[in-house]
C-alpha cells in the first residue's frame, strides 16, 4: 500500500520536547497516516502528543477515521486537548483502486501530488470541544503522493516544486523554507505504490 514516508518533527525553538506526533501504519489493503498537534508546546503539549500516540498505534482500523477520532477525544480528556488529521487508506477487494478516508479537527492540514480527494478542518479541540466532525471519501492515484502538516509549517509551498525529491528530501525541503519557529513543526509525506503488490 505505501512504498516510502519519511517524516520530520521538530520542537519550537527553545523546548527540547515535541507536542507533534506522527503515526504511520500500514496493513496491507489499509493504512493509517496521522499527524497530531497538541495545543501549546513544551513538556505538557509532548505529554499529550505522548497519550495520541499510543491510542492512535492500538486503534483498529477497520473501524474508519471517525472511531478513531472519537478514541482520541475520550483519550485525550482532561488534557489540554489536540488538532489531529486521521487518513485512511484503502485498496478496493479488486486491487484496482485506492480510496481515502479523513477525519479532521483543529489545523492539520493535507495535500495530495495527483489527486484531490475531498478536504475540510473541522474546528475544535479533541479531548474538549468538537463540533461534529465529518468524514470525507475520495479517490487516489496509483503512486500518489500524500502530505500532512501541522500549523508549524507554513501552507505557502507547491507539491510540484518537489515532484522528483524522495519523501525524505521533500520532508527536509518543506521543514527548511517553511518552519515556523514559534511552533512545533511538522510534516509527513507518504508515497503510495504504483501497483498493486509492488
Amino acid at each position: 500500500m505505501i512504498r516510502e514516508t519519511h517524516h520530520v518533527s521538530l520542537p519550537r525553538y527553545g523546548e527540547r520536547v515535541n507536542g507533534d506526533a506522527v503515526v504511520v501504519r500500514d496493513e496491507g489493503s489499509t493504512a493509517l497516516l496521522s499527524v497530531v498537534d497538541a495545543l501549546g508546546h513544551g513538556v505538557k503539549a509532548a505529554d499529550v502528543a505522548r497519550r495520541a500516540t499510543e491510542e492512535l498505534l492500538a486503534v483498529p482500523l477497520s473501524q474508519g477515521p471517525l472511531f478513531i477520532i472519537d478514541r482520541l477525544h475520550e483519550k485525550l480528556r482532561r488534557s489540554r486537548g489536540a488538532a489531529a488529521l486521521i487518513c485512511i487508506v484503502k485498496r478496493d477487494p479488486s486491487g484496482n483502486a485506492v480510496g481515502i478516508e479523513t477525519c479532521s479537527v483543529g489545523n492539520v492540514a493535507m495535500r495530495c501530488q495527483s489527486s484531490k480527494p475531498p478536504f475540510m478542518l473541522t474546528p475544535g479541540v479533541i479531548g474538549a470541544r468538537v463540533r461534529a466532525p465529518r468524514v470525507l471519501e475520495g479517490s487516489l492515484v496509483e503512486g500518489d503522493r500524500i502530505v500532512l502538516f501541522s500549523d508549524g509549517i507554513s501552507p505557502r509551498f507547491s507539491l510540484d516544486d518537489f515532484r522528483v525529491m524522495s519523501p525524505f528530501e521533500v520532508c527536509q525541503a518543506i521543514i527548511g523554507q517553511h518552519r515556523r519557529h514559534q511552533d512545533d513543526a511538522t510534516v509527513l509525506v507518504a508515497d503510495l505504490e504504483a501497483n498493486h503488490g509492488t
